[in-house]
């Protein structure tokens, strides 16, 4: 397990289950972090599929992750969230704990407390997002990792994602090791975007924002 200065764990053990990692190491790393995040965050709903999957809401407030787990059903329609992310169990666990197969989505110096608490200019961007998105990111030896987001009113209607993003094996390494920034690569071509290219700029500006570039 990996731990920061303080010995706390900045990445959950490798033996995690999803379910562990979103309703007992999330909240512990929030209530063990140092600098509290001021204010309410959107609310995001996780959905993963697969073994071990399920569905969660989680909302950060005032330095507290509110995390409540979801029960489908048919028939009721609960309130919509701020932004909705899907991803196979795979892929989620592929972000947090490292893949053979896949560049390292988190350095280790990376803080998901501060990445879960966007600050006031990322709230502007994401005040504007109204669709559905899917990034496929390719791997090594033929290994994908994909995640589709929903954000607005369009995005919770829409049965699927209206615009696909597809980053090779080359540009993901630039893009892993922060010597390019999404935007740019979009801007120079090294992005294959399907369906709304302005949508796909509005959600890569984001997401620059939140890798720091």
């Amino acid at each position: 397990m990996v731990a920061d200065a303080h010995g706390l764990p900045t990445r959950p053990a490798a033996t995690s289950a999803p379910a562990e990692i979103i309703e007992t190491w999330l909240p512990a790393a929030f209530a063990a972090a140092t600098r509290k995040p001021e204010g309410r965050s959107p609310r995001v709903r996780l959905s993963l599929s697969g073994s071990d999957g399920g569905e969660w809401d989680l909302q950060v407030d005032d330095g507290e992750l509110a995390v409540a787990r979801r029960v489908r059903t048919l028939h009721v329609r609960d309130d919509d969230p701020d932004v909705w992310i899907r991803q196979s169990v795979a892929d989620f666990l592929a972000v947090l704990l490292p893949h053979e197969d896949l560049f390292e989505f988190l350095p280790a110096s990376a803080n998901v407390v501060e990445l879960l608490s966007p600050e006031s200019q990322e709230m502007e961007l994401l005040d504007k997002l109204d669709g559905r998105i899917k990034f496929e990111l390719e791997g090594r030896r033929r290994r994908r990792w994909a995640v589709d987001a929903a954000f607005g009113r369009a995005g919770m209607l829409a049965g699927r994602p209206r615009t696909t993003v597809i980053i090779d094996s080359g540009t993901y390494e630039k893009l892993a090791a922060r010597t390019m920034n999404p935007v740019q690569a979009l801007l120079a071509g090294r992005l294959r975007v399907e369906g709304d290219k302005t949508f796909a700029m509005q959600v890569l500006m984001l997401v620059a924002t939140r890798m720091g570039g």
